[in-house]
C-alpha cells in the first residue's frame, strides 16, 4: 500500500520459498523492473482482495509458472495504484537452477506487456532489497500546458493554474538536508521517526517529445513538462507526492505560498495541515534505487 517506503524490516514470509532440506541449493535472484502502475492495484499483493491485480502478483505468477515453484518476490518499495517505476529492485529465492539470462528471457515471455524483467542476476543471499538500500530517488511530473496534452493525460500531473518555475526550484532548496519531513506524511501511517536526509530535489522543465510535437500557431509556446526528482535516504507514506503538491503550490502563488522561503517554516511547522495537497498518483515514478554500502547498485 506504500507508494515510496517500505517499513525496513526482514518479513518471515522470505524465509518460507523452500523446505529446509534444500536450503543449499536456494539461489537468490535479483531483478531490475520496469512497468506502468496504471492497470495495477499498486505493487504488494492483497491477500484479503483475490484477484485483485498487482505487479507482485504477476511476478510471482511468472516465477512459479517459470520455475515450478512458489516464492516470494521481495520489492525494495511498495508503490501504491497508479505509480510506475522505471526501475524497481526486488528478490526471490530458489532452487532452480535455470541461468539468471535464460530466466530474464522466460519470465518476460510470461508477464503481461505492462511489466518488463529489465536485468537478472544471482547476488549473495544475505542481500536484502529493503534493508540493504542506502537511497532511493523518485521522480514526479507535472505541467501547466493549457489544453492539458491529450496523449500524457495519465502520466502527467496537469494542473490548473500557471506554474512560475522559479519559484518552485528555490523553494526546493529548503528540502535538501536531515529533517523531519512530519509535513508531508499522510496521516495514519505511523513510522518509528519521520526524520529523513534528502540528498537532492532537482527540477528540470523538459519539451514533449518530437514526435508528438503538435503544429502551432506563431506565438504560441509548445507544452512543457516539469520534472521533480527527490533522492533520499528514506520516504515516508506520500511524501514525494505531498512535495509535489506543495511545491505546485508555491508555483501558483496560492495564498500562504507566496514567498519560497516559506518552505523552511512547512518543515519546521511538522504539520501536514500547512503544506500543500497530495498530488494524484499517476505522476509519480520510482526512478531508482541504490545499494552503494553493499557494492550493488
Amino acid at each position: 500500500m506504500d507508494p515510496e517506503e517500505s517499513v525496513v524490516r526482514r518479513p518471515a514470509a522470505e524465509d518460507s520459498f523452500r523446505p529446509e532440506e534444500n536450503a543449499e541449493k536456494r539461489r537468490t535472484l535479483k531483478l531490475e523492473i520496469c512497468f506502468d502502475g496504471l492497470p495495477f492495484s499498486g505493487w504488494q499483493v492483497q491477500p484479503s482482495q483475490p484477484g485483485t491485480r498487482t505487479v507482485q502478483g504477476e511476478i510471482e505468477n511468472a516465477v512459479r509458472a517459470v520455475t515450478g515453484e512458489p516464492s516470494v518476490v521481495l520489492g525494495c518499495g511498495r508503490t501504491d495504484a497508479g505509480v510506475s517505476a522505471l526501475r524497481q529492485v526486488a528478490t526471490f529465492r530458489t532452487c532452480s537452477g535455470i541461468p539468471a539470462e535464460k530466466l530474464l528471457l522466460a519470465l518476460n515471455a510470461n508477464l503481461p506487456p505492462e511489466i518488463r524483467i529489465l536485468s537478472a542476476g544471482e547476488v549473495p543471499s544475505e542481500f536484502h532489497p529493503i534493508a540493504d538500500v542506502a537511497r532511493k530517488r523518485y521522480r514526479y511530473l507535472l505541467s501547466d500546458a493549457r489544453p492539458p496534452f491529450p496523449f500524457l493525460k495519465d502520466r502527467v500531473w496537469f494542473t490548473r493554474q500557471r506554474l512560475d518555475f522559479s519559484r518552485m526550484r528555490e523553494a526546493a532548496r529548503f528540502l535538501l538536508g536531515t529533517h523531519d519531513f512530519a509535513s508531508f506524511q499522510t496521516a495514519g501511517s505511523p513510522r518509528s521517526t519521520s526524520v529523513r536526509t534528502i540528498y537532492a530535489a532537482d527540477l528540470a522543465r523538459h519539451a514533449v517529445p518530437s514526435i508528438w510535437a503538435q503544429r502551432r500557431k506563431e506565438g504560441i509556446a509548445e507544452p512543457e513538462i516539469i520534472s521533480i526528482e527527490v533522492e533520499a535516504d528514506g520516504f515516508l507514506y506520500n511524501m514525494v507526492r505531498a512535495i509535489a503538491g506543495t511545491l505546485a503550490h508555491f508555483g501558483s502563488r496560492r495564498p500562504g505560498f507566496e514567498e519560497p522561503a516559506r518552505m523552511k517554516q512547512i518543515i519546521e511547522s511538522k504539520s501536514r495541515d500547512l503544506a500543500g495537497p497530495t498530488a494524484p498518483a499517476h505522476g509519480l515514478y520510482m526512478l531508482d534505487a541504490l545499494y552503494s554500502d553493499s557494492g550493488i547498485r
